[in-house]
């Protein structure tokens, strides 16, 4: 028998027949205890037992930045399918075959040593099941905020440096095809890119925000607020303008409503021993995102707009001036 007593998405539900065996463990969440549930084939007992244990670091760093697991209730499952895997609500399917990364390919998660699959579902409990649009054409609230938990996982197990490696290699897996939003009414959820250029235009934010006390506690209010609830994605963008007291408005147009990048344009041109940048922004009107510049031993803050702009930088070394966008997700082009 199995029984769910929250709210429940009807993509959510699933059934799994097999020769399973089950085993436990349990996860202390803040003063509750949550109960950890591990189905899998009779032969895999051993490796299972071994491979996830790391559930329950992956729980305490989620639950650091997104608050209580929140079908603390129903417990937490792990459960062996012979399907890639799927956030079917307090019963994920698993079968990425007890190996790190995504089928065996490190690459996939910048060689760290995690099972992908474990993770990124498990990101869903919050993201896609706790809070779910009315249409998939938002499903980048979903897909977007799951694909950067993975990212805040990879800050909290294994360093500030190795999450910024991690975040700057979901790069290569951007397509910049379509618009990330669909077409609302129709069965339409728009570009693939939901997931890794939404995760990116998340760490994106987070630098523009430029205050990280602000932007974690933020995180966790925001993710309590929408708690089991349904929503539209001008809602989490409301949400995020009203509680920073700041108007994002159009940055998220860019990034969630067009499908290019926007294109920090500059030029240095020398006067003396001295530089001075000339700079803007090749992006939809009013698009003023600050960006940090490198001088080799300062960053920089410039303010970009639609319009040149100049600001003396003074006296570095040429060859170690580099634009951040290791922080900021944008197109770069020296003219």
């Amino acid at each position: 028998e199995w029984f769910i007593s929250y709210p429940i998405n009807n993509y959510n539900v699933t059934l799994c027949i097999g020769d399973y065996i089950h085993f436990s463990d349990t996860f202390l969440s803040n003063t509750d205890t949550l109960d950890l549930d591990y189905y899998v084939l009779s032969y895999n007992e051993e490796v299972a037992k071994n491979h996830f244990k790391q559930v329950k670091p992956m729980l305490k760093c989620f639950e650091y930045y997104f608050d209580q697991y929140p079908f603390i209730n129903d417990g937490y499952a792990l459960i062996e399918t012979p399907y890639l895997g799927m956030e079917h609500q307090s019963a994920i399917a698993y079968g990425n075959n007890f190996l790190p990364g995504y089928k065996g390919n490190k690459s996939f998660i910048d060689g760290l040593d995690f099972d992908f699959i474990i993770l990124h579902e498990t990101g869903h409990e919050w993201w896609g099941n706790s809070i779910t649009t009315n249409d998939i054409a938002d499903m980048w609230v979903h897909e977007g905020f799951c694909t950067y938990s993975e990212v805040l996982y990879v800050e909290c197990h294994y360093g500030y440096e190795e999450m910024l490696s991690y975040v700057n290699n979901q790069k290569n897996k951007v397509r910049n095809n379509k618009p990330i939003i669909g077409t609302f009414n129709v069965n339409n959820k728009g570009s693939s890119d939901m997931y890794f250029k939404g995760s990116l235009m998340l760490h994106t934010l987070r630098n523009y925000i430029n205050d990280d006390v602000l932007w974690f506690r933020m995180l966790k209010d925001m993710t309590n607020y929408f708690k089991l609830q349904v929503v539209d994605g001008k809602d989490i963008i409301s949400y995020i303008n009203n509680y920073t007291n700041r108007d994002f408005t159009v940055f998220f147009e860019q990034y969630l409503n067009n499908k290019d990048l926007p294109q920090l344009q500059y030029k240095l041109q020398k006067n003396g021993k001295n530089y001075t940048i000339i700079y803007r922004w090749e992006a939809i009107d009013e698009f003023k995102m600050p960006v940090l510049i490198n001088i080799g031993y300062l960053d920089i803050l410039i303010y970009p707009s639609n319009e040149w702009k100049e600001l003396d930088i003074g006296s570095f070394d040429k060859n170690k001036f580099k634009i951040r966008d290791d922080l900021f997700f944008i197109d770069v082009k020296k003219m």
